[in-house]
């Protein structure tokens, strides 16, 4: 998948084209300044994370629905442990999972919240995360690599979320329904030894909203 479709009907007109025509675009709006991560050692040292750690941050979002990826990424530790040993593990199980429910191996850290979670992401060596666009987003602006997963017949993420990401050459979207612990323990190694780094994310986005909207105002 490199674009998304232009028409949702054929008898409809072209997407890209009526939008352009009726809209102005400011770019996105990160919340944060990149730049202020700039320094992952001494954000990690902040965050308690020793220099030589490769941490993997795992969070599905605010959302129950993805309840069994953490199940199944929990999985892949002791073998990803196995060929990276100072591999660390943790996982963020948000407001709706219980992280008492989540059977982890040994050595794996679970927290139902973490405050500031994008300076996490931001420090991390790899992210496996839904396919949100805040995360995705965040992790896409701070150059960190991750794994994706959209959630099947999700529009937002399978078709907007995806060819925004795609556009910065960020992440690497996986499916789910055919990625067992084994292949994806694969995919995790993969990205620790030969981490893929998208391009840069505009950080203007705030201050093109406030230009364009003052132009309103001054009219």
């Amino acid at each position: 998948m490199t674009s998304c479709p232009n028409r949702s009907d054929p008898t409809c007109p072209d997407i890209r084209a009526w939008t352009e025509q009726h809209y102005d675009f400011c770019g996105y709006i990160t919340g944060f300044d990149p730049a202020d991560f700039a320094d992952r050692d001494a954000l990690g040292a902040e965050l308690g994370y020793r220099p030589d750690d490769l941490v993997c941050i795992v969070t599905v979002g605010g959302s129950g629905v993805g309840s069994a990826l953490p199940r199944r990424i929990v999985q892949t530790y002791p073998a990803v442990k196995a060929q990276h040993p100072r591999f660390r593990m943790i996982v963020v199980a948000g407001p709706r999972i219980d992280p008492a429910a989540l059977d982890v191996p040994s050595g794996v850290a679970v927290h139902g919240y973490v405050h500031g979670l994008h300076r996490h992401l931001a420090a991390c060596d790899l992210a496996v995360v839904q396919g949100g666009l805040t995360s995705t987003m965040e992790l896409a602006a701070t150059g960190r690599p991750f794994l994706y997963f959209p959630l099947a017949n999700h529009f937002e993420q399978q078709f907007h979320v995806r060819h925004r990401l795609e556009r910065y050459g960020a992440g690497r979207a996986l499916d789910f329904r055919t990625t067992d612990p084994e292949s994806l323990a694969a995919a995790m190694s993969q990205e620790l030894t030969d981490p893929r780094l998208g391009g840069s994310v505009e950080t203007d986005g705030a201050d093109r909203a406030a230009d364009l909207l003052a132009s309103l105002v001054d009219q």
